[in-house]
């Protein structure tokens, strides 16, 4: 049987050898990027619009995550489509990057907040998606031994991306420390609705984990930080921190 350290080198690889070309780290960088998302906030802020707005408010996250950058018509951003519609290569990939994301950086969580979390839930889909979510199947792999949350999408009628905690049901649950997955985060509306949900059963601290970091290329700020990312991803790179860890 491999070892823990050859095995990662295996997922490190694969993400190395078929997306480092076209993925790219998220930068941590005061007053350039958001200090919430990483998103690109308007010159002279610190979060973004969105962050901003929800700052202070009940069961937001306390810690967030993020592998990589995506936008429209970019490689990561149909990478990111082409996983959830069945795509082998970008399936693998993206398996790749969750399970070296929480191996690799496992102890990064308890560095951060003082616990490793001893429970995971993923974001699901808006309600109606049928079958199992790409994402879980991915995620049970790698947490398999660690309890796992049930987060279940709720029909409503506002805005789908509004931080809202009736958007999302979680059970009542023993844990304190949720680690909470998401593939995308556009708004962050979603991830953070599911944290208040599973903080108002009585979750502690919630670490959310998020594979693409979303960006919109039509303000003309976003283009130019993007048209700048030109150093190859490099998976050890701390999701959380942006730094080797």
């Amino acid at each position: 049987m491999p070892s823990r350290a050859a095995a990662l080198d295996t997922f490190r690889d694969h993400i190395v050898s078929t997306g480092s070309a076209f993925l790219r780290n998220v930068r941590w960088t005061p007053n350039v990027t958001c200090r919430t998302c990483t998103g690109i906030p308007n010159p002279g802020y610190a979060d973004c619009y969105k962050c901003h707005g929800r700052a202070g408010s009940a069961g937001l996250a306390d810690t967030l995550g993020f592998m990589t950058y995506a936008w429209p018509d970019s490689q990561a951003g149909r990478t990111m489509r082409a996983y959830k519609a069945n795509g082998a290569a970008s399936y693998e990939l993206v398996s790749s990057l969750l399970t070296y994301a929480v191996a690799a950086h496992w102890d990064c969580i308890a560095t951060r907040t003082g616990s490793h979390p001893d429970a995971w839930a993923y974001v699901p889909s808006l309600a109606g998606r049928n079958g199992q979510h790409p994402l879980a199947r991915i995620a049970s792999g790698v947490l398999g031994r660690i309890p796992h949350v049930q987060v279940t999408a709720n029909n409503y009628d506002d805005d789908a991306r509004a931080f809202n905690a009736s958007h999302f049901t979680a059970p009542p649950t023993t844990a304190s420390h949720v680690l909470l997955l998401d593939d995308t985060w556009t708004t962050g509306g979603h991830l953070q609705s599911a944290s208040a949900a599973l903080k108002a059963q009585g979750v502690l601290r919630i670490t959310g984990l998020v594979i693409a970091r979303w960006l919109d290329p039509s303000w003309s700020t976003t283009k130019t930080f993007i048209s700048e990312l030109a150093q190859d991803f490099d998976p050890t790179l701390c999701p959380y921190t942006g730094t080797p860890c």
